[in-house]
C-alpha cells in the first residue's frame, strides 16, 4: 500500500492532537482548576475554533490549501509546547486557545487538498485514528512513567516532523472560488449532515470534557486510561480503511448516529473500568461511520470543499461549545454518570433529526 506524503501528514498531525487532547483535562485539575474551570475554557476555546475552522476553510478555497497546511503544522508545534507554561486559569486558557487556532489553520485545507489529490476520503481520516492510537500508547507511557508536561513536548515534536513533511506537498493545481462571506447555499446542501452531526458531537462533548476524571473513578493508572482511547482509535482505524468506502453515506450516518446513542448508554451503567473496554470498540465503530460519512456527504455535493468542511468543523466546535456547558449543568444533579445517560438520549436525537432531514 503506497502512502502518500498527505496520509504521513494526517498521521504525525493526529498523533500529536490525540495525546494533547486525553490529558488536558487531568492536566488542569493538576494545576488547581475545577470542574467549573475545566468546562469554562473548553466552552470557550470551542467558541474561538468554531470561527477559525470556518474562516480557514474559506481561506482553502480562496487561496489555495498548502499555504494553510504548513503555516497551521509550524504554529501548532510552537503552540504545544507553550503548555510548559501554563500555571494557572489564565495562562492555560490563553495557551489552549493558541493551540486550538493553529489546529484549525490547516484542519479543513488538509481534508480538502487530500480530496483534490484523489485519496478516498475513508482510508484518508483512518490515518488520522491511527496517529491517535500510536500517540495514546506511547503518552500513556510517559505520563505514567514521566510527567504530563512531557506529554506536550512529545506532541509538539511529532507537530513540528508534520509540518516538516508538509514543505514536500505536491503544488496541485488549484482555481481559487469566490465564497460568499455568508454561504447559504452550502449550509442548505449539506443541513442533513450539519444538525445530526451537531447534535450528536454536543452529546459526546459533554462526555469527553471530564472524561479522564470520569475514568479516575475507576483506576488511578494513566496507562490504562490511555489504553481506553487507543482501543477507540484503532476501532476507527480499521473501520475507515476497510468499510467506510464501501458503504452508502446514507447508512453511515444512520448507524453512526444510533450505535453513537447505544455506546454513551452502556457509559452509564458501567460498574468496572473493564467493561469500558469493550464499549470503545463500539465508539470507535459508530464514529467511523459518523465522520467519514458526514465528510464524504459533504465533498460529494459541494463545490466548495474546503468551506464546507470548514463549515463542519465549525459545527463540531460549537457542539463543544454546548457539550461541555450540558455537562456543567447536570454535575451538580447527578454527577459524571448522569452526563452518560444524558448523552445517550441527545444522540438518539441526533439520529432522529437525520431521518427527518435526509432527502427522500
Amino acid at each position: 500500500m503506497k502512502i502518500s506524503n498527505a496520509n504521513v501528514i494526517r498521521l504525525f498531525a493526529s498523533f500529536a492532537t490525540w495525546g494533547v487532547w486525553t490529558y488536558v483535562p487531568i492536566f488542569a485539575r493538576l494545576i488547581g482548576i475545577t470542574d467549573t474551570g475545566i468546562a469554562l475554557t473548553a466552552a470557550i476555546n470551542s467558541l474561538v475554533i468554531f470561527v477559525s475552522m470556518y474562516i480557514f476553510g474559506r481561506f482553502a478555497d480562496i487561496i489555495g490549501r498548502r499555504i494553510l497546511i504548513i503555516i497551521g503544522l509550524l504554529f501548532s508545534s510552537i503552540s504545544f509546547l507553550f503548555y510548559i507554561h501554563a500555571t494557572d486559569f489564565t495562562s492555560f486558557l490563553i495557551v489552549r486557545l493558541l493551540s486550538g487556532l493553529s489546529v484549525s489553520i490547516y484542519s479543513s485545507a488538509l481534508m480538502a487538498y487530500a480530496h483534490d489529490i484523489g485519496h478516498k476520503l475513508g482510508k484518508f481520516s483512518s490515518f488520522d485514528s491511527l496517529g491517535g492510537a500510536m500517540n495514546i500508547l506511547v503518552a500513556g507511557l510517559v505520563a505514567f512513567y514521566l510527567d504530563i508536561i512531557s506529554v506536550f513536548v512529545l506532541s509538539a515534536v511529532f507537530v513540528f516532523i508534520a509540518f516538516m513533511l508538509s514543505l514536500r506537498l505536491s503544488r496541485v493545481r488549484f482555481e481559487p472560488i469566490k465564497v460568499p462571506l455568508l454561504p447559504h447555499h452550502i449550509l442548505k446542501q449539506n443541513l442533513a449532515v450539519y444538525i445530526p452531526f451537531f447534535i450528536r458531537r454536543s452529546a459526546s462533548y459533554a462526555v469527553w470534557v471530564f472524561w479522564g476524571l470520569y475514568l479516575l473513578q475507576f483506576t488511578d493508572n494513566l496507562f490504562l486510561i490511555g489504553v481506553t482511547s487507543a482501543i477507540n482509535a484503532m476501532s476507527q482505524f480499521v473501520i475507515m480503511h476497510t468499510l467506510t468506502d464501501k458503504m452508502k453515506v446514507s447508512t453511515l450516518m444512520t448507524l453512526g448516529t444510533l450505535l453513537s446513542a447505544v455506546t454513551f448508554f452502556i457509559y452509564g451503567i458501567a460498574t468496572e473500568f473493564w467493561q469500558i473496554l469493550p464499549t470503545q470498540i463500539l465508539l470507535g465503530i459508530s464514529w467511523s461511520f459518523l465522520y467519514v460519512g458526514s465528510i464524504r456527504w459533504i465533498t460529494d455535493r459541494t463545490k466548495e470543499k474546503a468551506t464546507g468542511v470548514g463549515l463542519f468543523n465549525s459545527f463540531d466546535n460549537l457542539s463543544n461549545l454546548v457539550g461541555p456547558l450540558i455537562a456543567l449543568a447536570l454535575i451538580p444533579f447527578g454527577g459524571y454518570r448522569l452526563i452518560m445517560y444524558a448523552a445517550a438520549i441527545i444522540a438518539f436525537g441526533s439520529f432522529v433529526a437525520f431521518d427527518i432531514l435526509k432527502p427522500r
